[in-house]
């Protein structure tokens, strides 16, 4: 294996970790309203508009039972609501509540607030090659996720 292949598999687990630490620690008093995967999934629904369960988990790639949790918490929360799909009265598509799109919405100035916070010292040509590079990544493992299906 090649030095800089073990050097990226190290910095990949590195930033897995990290990513999660810090996004805990965004989650204060008057931080982050929202667990990650909470976040994750509101996202999609405020963003995307009401999807179908299977949908969702197709985008977020969970199983349908975790999903259907998550949901079930969100409309708890009343983030969310439930409504037949006008296309199959068999189905419910997850659509965001008035509320669900304001704490996205914070949630979302917040992670940004921190992102720009995490990269302040980075000029715009570097902010714009790690965005490509990053998008790259999770293209190619989109892709090679989809292959291993």
């Amino acid at each position: 294996m090649a030095d800089d292949d073990v050097q990226i598999g190290r910095q990949f687990g590195i930033f897995l970790r990290r990513a999660d630490r810090y996004y805990a620690s965004l989650r204060s008093p008057n931080g982050l309203d929202l667990e990650r995967a909470e976040y994750i999934l509101l996202s999609r629904i405020a963003s995307g508009g009401p999807a179908r369960l299977s949908a969702l988990a197709d985008h977020v790639c969970l199983d349908l039972s975790t999903v259907s949790r998550q949901v079930d918490a969100l409309e708890a929360a009343g983030l969310v609501t439930r409504t037949p799909d006008p296309t199959d009265r068999r189905a419910v598509l997850v659509g965001a509540t008035r509320t669900g799109v304001e704490v996205f919405d914070r949630n979302r100035d917040r992670w940004q607030s921190a992102m720009r916070d995490l990269l302040a010292g980075w000029t715009a040509a570097e902010r714009a090659e790690f965005a490509r590079l990053f998008t790259r990544i999770n293209d190619t493992m989109a892709e090679l996720g989809q292959e291993k299906r």
